[in-house]
């Protein structure tokens, strides 16, 4: 029985946190001896439309770790351990924001061997204010309608309406 690279982290596969804060996505591995390649450890994030190519946001290949910057996700992506090749290669995002909300892959490799996990994160944005409005003549017997909105909050915000004073059932 040949044993080859395992990813060992066995942990959930989804996570929800709040913007802002800090989440750790777990890779932990063990190589064995048939694995003699050189470690190559990459991070992608799997776009949630389809509509995109998968995007490496950081890697570890040659002894070096490699950060690739992409503006919005800037000095926010790291290692856990400053040595991935010990066998931790969770990923740290800090200070997140609802743009990082998607399907993350750590892929693990070592000739022969080559093992994938994925990970769902979804940030929870609180909901901005909600503005409301009325459109429409305020006059007996008109039409009237009453909006309420918020331009942020996840998952989105739904609204119910009720009259509190009288008895009387609305149209």
């Amino acid at each position: 029985l040949t044993r080859s690279l395992t990813i060992t982290s066995c942990d959930q596969s989804m996570f929800e946190k709040a913007q802002g804060e800090k989440v750790t996505l777990p890779c932990t591995f063990e190589l064995s001896e048939e694995d003699e390649g050189p470690l190559d450890i990459e991070w992608v994030l799997i776009p949630a439309d389809n509509q995109d190519w998968e995007k490496v946001i950081i890697m570890y290949a040659v002894d070096r770790i490699y950060n690739i910057s992409y503006p919005a996700k800037s000095g926010r992506m790291r290692f856990t351990n400053p040595d991935p090749k010990s066998g931790d290669a969770s990923l740290d995002i800090l200070n997140l924001k609802a743009a990082d909300t998607g399907t993350y892959q750590c892929q693990v490799k070592k000739a022969p061997g080559i093992q994938k996990k994925k990970i769902q994160l979804t940030v929870l944005v609180k909901p901005a204010r909600t503005k409301c409005s009325i459109e429409g003549s305020q006059e007996i017997g008109k039409d009237v309608t009453l909006k309420c909105a918020s331009q942020e909050g996840s998952p989105l915000l739904s609204y119910d309406w009720r009259r509190v004073s009288g008895t009387q059932e609305l149209p």
